[in-house]
């Protein structure tokens, strides 16, 4: 044991291992799927494409994490703590997960706006008022997309 009273191995999981872990999932799955979610429609040219800043971003980010995950292998981490707390975080993380995947299919706005009514609900919010937030914030956002910026959103 040393002297701090600690052991040498590794600390008790907690939220910050658990954070890494889904940004490094994340990021992995980012690097897995970028050819198949960005289309590049080249003619032989071998400098950057559209891939190339998303492919750099998502190394970045893979590489900080590990390294942020190793560092931190031995340091004290904040306990999980109270399941209910626990059960939200991962129904806020399941739900954008679901939105992502349904996007295709049910289109930006329904998507958008599925997710964040689950994550004003998880957050505690009950006034109907701000549970319509949702719905005004990802209208916006699809109306100016699709034709303030001419962006091509599902």
């Amino acid at each position: 044991m040393s002297t701090n009273g600690h052991g040498g191995g590794v600390a008790r999981p907690g939220f910050r291992m658990l954070t890494a872990g889904l940004l490094l999932a994340a990021a992995a799955w980012g690097l897995y799927s970028l050819d198949s979610q960005i289309q590049v429609f080249g003619f032989g040219a071998s400098g950057p494409d559209a891939r190339s800043f998303p492919r750099l971003a998502l190394w970045l980010l893979a590489a900080v994490v590990a390294l942020r995950l190793v560092l931190s292998l031995r340091s004290d981490d904040v306990p999980l703590g109270n399941p209910v707390r626990l059960g939200r975080v991962l129904a806020v993380t399941a739900s954008s997960a679901a939105a992502l995947w349904a996007m295709p299919q049910v289109g930006f706005f329904f998507g958008a706006a599925g997710a964040g009514i689950v994550v004003a609900l998880m957050l505690g919010e009950r006034r109907p008022l701000l549970l319509v937030l949702p719905l005004i914030v990802a209208a916006v956002v699809t109306l100016g997309g699709r034709h303030g910026l001419n962006i091509p959103l599902p």
